[in-house]
């Protein structure tokens, strides 16, 4: 009897500590994070990163060009308004990285965080792990 009482007691306790991957802009402010994966392919050493700053205003690295908004999350969407960006040119798969992140971003993406991955549910989902 104390074995499954003290079994359900653990269950009770792991399904109290599941992350449901709602995100809010409290969690996102002040965070800095990293491209790790594109749909599920590894990405090495990517230059694309995206910060949350105070009052969720947004800055990063689209992987050639730095960005910036104001950031907007409203059920699980994040919206960037007002995107400012510098324009280089550069090679072909960083080029439409970049333009892939900024249409999400620009649109509406759903977004979780899941331990410490964030995930932006676009086609195809880009995972960024902490940055640092």
């Amino acid at each position: 009897m104390k074995a499954f009482i003290l079994s359900c007691v653990i269950s009770v306790l792991l399904l109290g500590c599941t992350s449901t991957g709602k995100v809010s802009t409290k969690q996102l402010k002040h965070t800095q994070w990293q491209l790790s994966h594109i749909a599920d392919k590894s990405v090495i050493d990517s230059a694309v990163s995206i910060e949350f700053i105070e009052a969720l205003q947004v800055a990063g690295n689209g992987g050639c060009n730095r960005f910036f908004g104001e950031g907007v999350l409203k059920d699980s969407l994040l919206r960037v308004n007002h995107i400012g960006m510098t324009r280089k040119l550069c090679d072909g798969d960083i080029n439409k990285h970049e333009q892939m992140l900024i249409d999400m971003l620009s649109v509406g993406v759903p977004v979780l965080m899941i331990e410490n991955m964030l995930i932006l549910k676009g086609q195809p989902e880009l995972r960024f792990r902490v940055a640092g």
